[in-house]
């Protein structure tokens, strides 16, 4: 079973990603009615979410240490972190104690610090190893269908993993928050790196609020 994978973003009208102030209850709202088993971050995304929100000198307790129980019935999603590189060593407990996710899971690749495997054994987080450099992404998220029975993954990350989502024909759907903000030069914007050209399907457009509008795309192959 390969898993629906959707990128989920907010935007500017010049697809910034940056640059505006962006409605959090808007973005994670429509995320979550997109009912998905697993959120899909980036490394770099996911640390700049730690420094953002946390207190990133918060040590990690006993209990972090340890994978929570999982129930079948527990309809949260699992949090997937692609880290090739191990840039989330010491500081994947931030994860592990969101309210809203039920377990964490990392794609690495063949290049990934042997000592940041340890971390990852040590501490119980299931990890994914695909890909010889760099992380196969698209032979990870199928190994997220297969063993852990995932069936729709979603992105909420920057540019970069969603370019790749793009340019190796991952990508099923692709779900956009407008909001009506003009940004202008200096910001870097969603697809930047995607590749050639890809055509899209409309298949929603709901004006929310303060102008912003929700569209909704499906990719075609």
């Amino acid at each position: 079973m390969y898993p629906e994978v959707i990128i989920h973003n907010t935007v500017s009208l010049d697809h910034a990603v940056r640059g505006f102030e962006i409605d959090l209850g808007l973005h994670y709202g429509a995320l979550l009615a997109l009912e998905p088993g697993a959120v899909l971050a980036g490394s770099a995304t996911a640390r700049s979410g730690i420094e953002l929100f946390t207190d990133v000198n918060e040590t990690e307790t006993e209990a972090d240490r340890h994978r929570p129980e999982v129930r079948p019935d527990d309809p949260r999603p699992v949090c997937v972190i692609v880290d090739s590189k191990g840039i989330l060593k010491d500081l994947l407990h931030f994860y592990r104690n969101m309210e809203h996710t039920k377990d964490v899971i990392v794609l690495v690749s063949e290049a990934t610090p042997e000592d940041y495997l340890d971390y990852l054994r040590e501490r119980e987080y299931p990890f994914i190893r695909r890909g010889k450099d760099r992380v196969d992404l698209k032979g990870a998220i199928r190994e997220l269908g297969e063993r852990f029975g995932i069936s729709r993954v979603v992105s909420d990350t920057g540019p970069d993993l969603n370019d790749v989502l793009i340019r190796e024909g991952i990508a099923d759907t692709i779900s956009l928050i407008v909001h009506p903000v003009v940004v202008g030069e200096g910001e870097k914007k969603l697809f930047g790196r995607a590749g050639g050209r890809t055509a899209l399907e409309l298949r929603k457009a709901v004006p929310l609020e303060q102008g912003t509008v929700h569209l909704v795309y499906a990719v075609k192959k």
